[in-house]
């Protein structure tokens, strides 16, 4: 039954009505909402800060001690998967593969200390990965893109480090000295730090697709149809793939793992395929991957169930 409890916990772990508020809205009133699209950088900063809040660098330095489970789960997640979703789709649509690239090069999702409890893993190991991946983000992305697609357009890789930095490095130092200045204050308002990011995150997806919309780049054909079940494919193979790259770990390790490989910073997709990417067309592509990528996790969350063979909650 969905009572007013388990209607919270799918509104705070199920962001998909966020992003479905946000599309829908950035396509009903483009004119007037394609405004906030301006403030994507301010919005971004503001993401990363609020989440950042959550983050520990004690849980870091404590799961660091496995270097060799960090190396390879991040060389997966930053380099690996990227190119194998965009080499097999770069035959079939320009848009959807350099969408799907952006999409793969992006770290852990920064709100993922709610989901990875959900799915039966370990939030401390999804915090791990999120610091590391983020951090490394202005690094890896910019070097990825430029060999996927580097030969056949112009990319401000310097740009792009930059502003990865601004929006991701920034954001993160200051909220680490935020907690060292009120750490008991800072870990009290926990819940009110989530749910300003969520709203950030809300704003700037509708920012994005109004302005998307206003230029008249929202469009859906069952070419588009075809790519989301090619995409839903390739984004699951790799999903379930991170689950057997640390075999050493325990299954719930390993589960956390896949989920990080599928929560990615759709936040930071879309504001990278937005300023560097905008004429390729993919910022549409983005907007339907979010859906994608929303529709896998109870697909994951069932193999969650049978995986770890505990009594998982099921989503509602």
């Amino acid at each position: 039954m969905l009572n007013i409890k388990n209607l919270k916990r799918l509104l705070t772990e199920n962001q998909i009505l966020v992003i479905l508020g946000g599309i829908i809205l950035g396509l009903v009133f483009p004119s007037q909402l394609k405004v906030l699209n301006t403030y994507s950088t301010q919005l971004l900063i503001l993401v990363f800060f609020f989440s950042s809040l959550r983050l520990s660098l004690g849980e870091v330095v404590s799961y660091a001690k496995d270097w060799r489970m960090l190396a390879i789960t991040t060389l997966y997640m930053l380099v690996i998967m990227p190119f194998a979703l965009f080499v097999p789709t770069s035959f079939l649509s320009r848009e959807w593969s350099v969408a799907l690239l952006i999409l793969g090069a992006m770290p852990t999702g920064m709100t993922i200390a709610l989901m990875a409890e959900f799915f039966g893993g370990k939030t401390s190991l999804a915090l791990v990965i999120t610091t590391i991946t983020s951090l490394l983000a202005p690094f890896t992305i910019p070097l990825v893109t430029k060999i996927a697609i580097g030969q056949s357009m112009e990319i401000d890789t310097v740009g792009m480090f930059f502003s990865l930095s601004l929006t991701i490095v920034a954001p993160f130092i200051l909220a680490m000295l935020v907690k060292k200045a009120v750490p008991k204050q800072v870990v009290k308002l926990d819940s009110v730090w989530r749910n300003l990011s969520v709203a950030a995150f809300g704003i700037l997806i509708t920012g994005i697709v109004a302005s998307t919309q206003g230029g008249g780049g929202m469009t859906f054909t069952m070419r588009d149809a075809w790519m989301m079940a090619v995409s839903m494919a390739l984004l699951g193979t790799m999903t379930w793939g991170a689950y057997y790259i640390v075999r050493w770990r325990s299954p719930a390790d390993r589960m956390t793992i896949a989920l990080c490989m599928l929560y990615m910073n759709n936040t930071l997709a879309l504001f990278v395929g937005e300023r560097f990417f905008r004429d390729l067309g993919v910022v549409p592509k983005q907007v339907l991957l979010l859906l994608v990528v929303n529709a896998l996790l109870p697909v994951l969350k069932l193999a969650a169930i049978r995986v770890l063979g505990t009594k998982q909650r099921k989503i509602v």
